[in-house]
């Protein structure tokens, strides 16, 4: 058979896909930082789906290991855990410096891959409060969102009136990122309540939840007085406490600065999410978004998804809208979708924005779905 002609030469077809999305980062990634040695310091940090792994690697005795037992021991059960370095002491052959908590964690700081935080070093070798504040005041620094988890025993922390507790000082720094637990029975109390918010789908329907009145399997609940647990509450401290009808409860599911665990987690979830959806409109485009608004509509569009999700998932609820005017958007307006987009036309934009290219600012107005904590039932009798 006789080569022909190549069609290319009447018309010309070329095929071009569009480059691959990029992903949100994992808001389930939770990293237990000992200081054993088993992990090499150029390592740094290892991704483990089992405790029987971490058991074979540090040893039953360890501290890794028991740290998770409890995190795997949740239901619904996480599926994976890094384990991290802090090279508190070295390896023999080893070579480096010794290090502080908050180097180690600062190290760290480079992995992207995970969220949570909590350590899981012998009790001999627990930093003192000023190095756990430190960690703290680092995490609530980063530029990348992440959450520290304590577990304190301190019984100063029952006592309402002595203010130089762990608890207490996180709470006077108003640290939003600083999860602290109380538990008598468990060194990783705190531990149990990430393992049971980290297991949340926030790309499925309804999953949102609070903290509040969830299990801590493997921790023993305390059994506290009225007057104790409230001290507690008051310094933004949570507990795994038994009620009389014979159930136990964690409460309150609060961080450091009273802000609730669920709506920090979520709304972490939320600003990664419209980043990634934005940066995704932007290079994913075979062609470029132009600076028109049509280009703000096509962002728009990409970041709405992304809030239908937060209200599917229950973290965003339809409801009266109490800050600042946005856009149309008043005070006291309902929010009937549970959240409003606005952007400005882009002829009321800077000649010098314009210049640099930048994309008219988009604002989101969202209404937390929020949760109840506490019920009232009024009862009447009559004859």
């Amino acid at each position: 058979m006789q080569k022909g002609l190549p069609l290319s030469r009447v018309t010309n077809v070329t095929v071009m896909l569009s480059a691959r999305a990029a992903q949100g980062r994992n808001f389930g990634s939770m990293l237990l930082l000992g200081d054993s040695t088993v992990i090499p310091i150029s390592e740094r940090m290892r991704l483990y789906s089992s405790a029987d792994d971490i058991g074979d690697d540090f040893g039953v005795e360890s501290e890794e290991y028991k740290a998770a037992v409890i995190w795997f021991s949740q239901s619904p059960q996480p599926t994976q855990v890094y384990v991290g370095r802090w090279a508190k002491t070295l390896a023999t052959g080893e070579i480096g410096t010794d290090e502080t908590l908050l180097q180690a964690v600062n190290a760290l700081m480079d992995y992207n891959s995970w969220y949570g935080l909590h350590l899981a070093v012998p009790e001999a070798d627990y930093p003192v409060d000023a190095e756990i504040i430190n960690v703290a005041a680092a995490i609530e620094a980063a530029s990348v969102s992440r959450i520290l988890g304590i577990t304190t025993s301190e019984a100063d922390t029952l006592v309402a009136a002595t203010t130089t507790d762990l608890a207490s000082k996180l709470k006077a720094a108003k640290y939003s990122r600083t999860f602290i637990q109380y538990s008598t029975s468990s060194r990783y109390a705190a531990l149990s309540a990430f393992a049971r918010a980290f297991t949340v789908d926030f790309t499925a329907s309804n999953t949102t939840i609070t903290l509040k009145f969830k299990q801590e399997p493997g921790v023993t609940y305390e059994t506290l007085t009225t007057s104790q647990a409230n001290n507690l509450e008051a310094k933004n401290c949570n507990v795994y406490v038994y009620y009389e009808n014979d159930t136990a409860i964690l409460e309150q599911g609060v961080m450091s600065n009273g802000d609730f665990f669920d709506e920090r987690h979520g709304l972490d979830w939320l600003q990664n999410a419209v980043q990634a959806a934005d940066y995704n409109t932007l290079y994913t485009s075979t062609t470029k978004i132009p600076q028109t608004d049509a280009g703000t509509t096509t962002r728009m569009a990409n970041i709405e998804a992304v809030l239908d999700k937060a209200v599917n998932n229950g973290l965003f609820a339809p409801g009266k809208w109490t800050g600042g005017p946005i856009g149309q958007l008043a005070n006291g307006d309902t929010l009937t979708k549970g959240y409003y987009l606005y952007a400005k036309s882009v002829a009321d934009q800077l000649q010098t924005d314009r210049e640099a290219r930048k994309g008219v600012p988009i604002q989101v107005a969202g209404k937390l779905a929020g949760a109840v904590h506490y019920g009232g039932v009024a009862i009447t009798v009559v004859r």
